[in-house]
Parts: C-alpha cells; structure tokens; sequence
C-alpha cells in the first residue's frame, strides 16, 4: 500500500488538478461551447470534472480498497442532466464535453503519477485509466436519462418547472439516502472482512438498494414528455440498452402494428414487458432473453422466455417481490390473461394476450 501523500505533495497534486481545469475551460471555449457562457452552469460543470479528477487521484494515490462513491454521483448527474434539458443545452454539448475532458484527464495523468515508485506505475496507470472510464461513463448515462426525462417537447412552462421540481424531489429524498445507505454498507464490508456472520444478508441488502436506485431511474425516465413521438419497438430498445446485464443477450421481434393502441394500453404493456425483463435480469441468472410481440387486429399475443433456472410457478403468483402480481393485475385490466409456465428447469416462458381496441372507440389519454 502506498503513503498518503504529504502536505507538499498535496498541495502539488492540487495544483496538477487545477491546471487540467483551466485547460478544460480552455478547450471548452476554444471548441465554442455553450458550457462556458453561463457561470452557474460553468460551475456546475467544473464540480462534475473536479469530481472525476478527484476519483482518479484517489485510484491513483490511494489504498487499492478506497471505495469510490458512484451511486450519488449518478443521482447528482441524473440532475444535473434534467437541468440541461430545461436550459435548452442540446444533450451533444454535454457529451462533447465528456470527450473534451478525458482527453485533458489523461494529459494530466503523467503529472498525477509523478512521484511514484517506477514499480507501481504500469499499475496505478491501469487503474487510473479505468477509474476515468468508469467515472465519466456513469455520470454521462445517468446525465442523458435525466435530460430524456425533462426534455420539453412541447410543454408549458409549469409543467417544466414542476418535472424539475420531481427531479430535485427525487434526488434530495431518496437519492442521498440510498446513497449513503450503499456507502455504509460498503465501508461495513471492509471493516468487518470476509469472514463475520451476516455478510451474505448485506450482499442481500445491497442488491436491494442497487435494485431501488434502477427503480428511481426508470421512474425519472418515466417522466419524460408523451411518449407518442417512440414507437413501441424503439421504447424497449432503449429500455435494454439502459438496464440489460453484462453478459445477458436479449433479443426483441415485433411484428405488425401498434397504431390502433390507446397511449394507455400502450403503456401497459410496455411496463409489462419490462417487468419480465427486470425479473429474468434479477432472479433467474438468464443469458438469453427473447421477446416475441404479435399486434394483430384483434389481439395482441407476447411470449417472453429466458433460459434460466427457471421461475418456482407454484409460489411466483404470490411473491409481490417479483411484479408478478402487478403484471397479471395490468393484463386482466386490460381484459386479457397472462400465463407462466416453467420449462423444466431450462427456463421461464411468460406468455399473456389481450385484445385490441376497437379504434372507433379507443380514444386517447
């Protein structure tokens, strides 16, 4: 483990660091951005870099199990993106921005490892470089979820003032809260090591605030403006592409057209879908998932089947931890039926239908 840095040494670092923000600035102007012609938002802009350069002093500095604090720099970055949306910043400015400060990051890299020993550079490098990966990822995606959110599309100015006002809501009431509950769990491992009694429970409990804090995201994502203007198809894209595991394959065929569906129906069955998404991604270690949907003009049929370990029918209809009562709940509104079948042990097929409105009096919400 290396020695934390002197006051000399600190001091040194800080100026490094201070140097790579002028620089920023610098590279941000020169690239005509409209980042830097608000001081409140250069401001919040210079927080989020500082942050990420703070992260890679810290892989680079510090003891090889310093925890970095991601979960509240994601609910700060889910913010601060719904921000951008209501000051009309075009989301590529923020992404150019991305860009821009990982170029001068890793400018500065070889003056944040200046004063180590020449056997732990190859290694705090790799560190460093994998820390700004990560450090910039997640705050880019939480940031773009939190601009899709509260983008206007044609909505009056209360209806933004109060989306932004469910932005801070979220992040202020729930969003430190989980955060600091995950921080504490997380240090509580490092103190009590491998070895003490109830480790597994924590592991129980950090998934569920891991799982909670996806389901802050998706409520925020829930917020954005009528979704009419994304088809069916697109909207689970998106949806995958956001939430799908490493390693998890997840095939989606769509056929026919969902132009006769109220918005209400549409919505519906989306959320049904996802539900089956989120259970296979949770509970049955699945690395395959295949969503077929058929619209018809009539009914519409979807069979989702994943091949895990199988879903236990016998008690599934009654576990509220697994959606499963909601899902079916959302399908027999809507005048359908909704089935689960497990595949011996080879997977979990998840099959309902239900009918298509007549369009003549379907309606809109």
């Amino acid at each position: 483990m290396l020695a934390t840095p002197s006051a000399s040494e600190a001091c040194g670092l800080q100026q490094v660091v201070d140097s790579a923000i002028a620089s920023y600035a610098e590279a941000l102007r020169a690239a005509n951005s409209l980042l830097v012609l608000d001081e409140t938002v250069w401001a919040e802009c210079e927080q989020q870099a500082r942050e990420i350069l703070a992260d890679c002093v810290r892989a680079i500095h510090g003891p090889c199990d310093e925890l970095p604090a991601q979960l509240d720099a994601e609910f700060l970055s889910l913010e601060l993106g719904a921000r951008r949306a209501l000051q009309h910043i075009p989301a590529m400015e923020s992404l150019r921005a991305a860009q821009i400060l990982t170029g001068v990051v890793l400018d500065a890299l070889p003056a944040l490892m200046a004063d180590l020993p020449h056997d732990v550079l190859l290694v705090r490098m790799q560190r460093a470089v994998k820390t700004l990966h990560q450090s910039i990822g997640s705050r880019v995606r939480a940031a773009l979820i939190g601009y899709d959110a509260f983008q206007p599309c044609g909505v009056d100015p209360i209806s933004s003032a109060e989306r932004a006002r469910l932005a801070r809501e979220l992040h202020d009431r729930i969003g430190g809260s989980l955060a600091l509950a995950m921080r504490s769990l997380e240090l509580h491992e490092l103190e009590a090591g491998s070895s003490r009694p109830g480790l597994a429970r924590v592991e129980e409990v950090k998934a569920a605030l891991q799982d909670t804090f996806g389901f802050v995201r998706e409520l925020v994502n829930g917020l954005r403006a009528p979704r009419s203007r994304t088809n069916f198809h697109t909207r689970l894209l998106d949806y995958i592409e956001l939430s799908r595991p490493a390693g998890t394959t997840v095939d989606i065929q769509v056929e026919g057209s969902t132009a006769q569906l109220t918005p209400l129906h549409h919505d519906e069955i989306f959320l049904v879908i996802r539900e089956c998404l989120r259970n296979a991604y949770r509970h049955s270690a699945a690395t395959d998932i295949r969503v077929e949907a058929s619209f018809g003009t009539d009914v519409l049929r979807v069979r989702v089947t994943d091949n895990g370990k199988g879903v236990d029918v016998s008690t599934a209809q009654f576990r509220h931890g697994n959606g499963m009562i909601s899902m079916r709940e959302r399908i027999t509104a809507m005048g359908g039926i909704l089935s689960v079948t497990n595949l011996g042990g080879k997977g979990t097929l998840i099959r309902f239908f239900i009918p298509v409105p007549d369009a003549n009096n379907s309606g809109t919400e």
